[in-house]
């Protein structure tokens, strides 16, 4: 089961964050903070997979991810989650956006952002 989507670029700086376990705004913050810094630091060479970590506080989950450019996309899932199924994820998830945007870039990310953002907030005030 994925807990989570993080995507964000080469200093740590989100670009789209989505939990789907409760977590206030604090524990999201040093989650992201906490992968940021185990991934950045690792080389090319190393798998891109990790077992759990101190803010995730489990043990069971694993952070499977991929760079693109200048932007991580990690995924958090729990250990029945195949690594190399949620790496072709991850790649579909990236085609996908490639073909909507043709050629996705950070800049596409930070607008559908805004966007998505812009249109639930009319959808809650109409």
């Amino acid at each position: 089961m994925i807990k989570s989507v993080l995507i964000f670029n080469n200093f740590g700086k989100p670009r789209l964050l989505r939990f789907f376990e409760q977590l206030d705004s604090n524990s999201q913050q040093n989650v992201l903070r906490e992968t940021f810094m185990l991934i950045s630091k690792r080389s090319s060479s190393n798998c891109n997979f990790l077992e759990g970590s101190k803010q995730i506080k489990n043990q069971d989950l694993k952070i499977i991810y991929r760079q693109y450019a200048t932007l991580y996309f990690v995924f958090v899932v729990d250990k029945s989650e195949s690594e190399l199924g949620t790496l072709d994820l991850i790649h579909l998830f990236v085609e996908t956006l490639n073909r909507v945007f043709d050629d996705v870039c950070e800049l596409d990310l930070v607008k559908l952002l805004s966007f998505i953002i812009k249109h639930e907030h009319t959808k809650f005030i109409n």
